[in-house]
């Protein structure tokens, strides 16, 4: 192991679930839960790049343009999202 790395020890059933995950996305389970953790903790490299941050414009002003969901509607499924039904 390379200084600086560290190693995740998880429980079996979380470890079932990542791998689940990842291999849906044609992932290992390391670069999924690294993909996670980085989104997680705010170090996700796409939060600095700017064609992602494009594209992401690009969708928004597209889902506007054909009328997508109003605000309105989006934050009151926002504030009860998670609760029981």
């Amino acid at each position: 192991m390379a200084d600086g790395d560290h190693t995740l020890k998880i429980n079996a059933a979380l470890a079932e679930r990542l791998r689940a995950v990842s291999d849906g996305l044609g992932k290992s389970v390391d670069e999924y839960a690294t993909q996670l953790l980085d989104a997680f903790t705010g170090l996700d490299p796409r939060k600095h790049d700017e064609a992602y941050w494009g594209e992401v414009q690009r969708i928004c002003d597209e889902t506007e343009r054909d009328g997508g969901i109003p605000w309105e509607q989006a934050q009151t499924r926002l504030r009860n999202f998670g609760q029981q039904r």
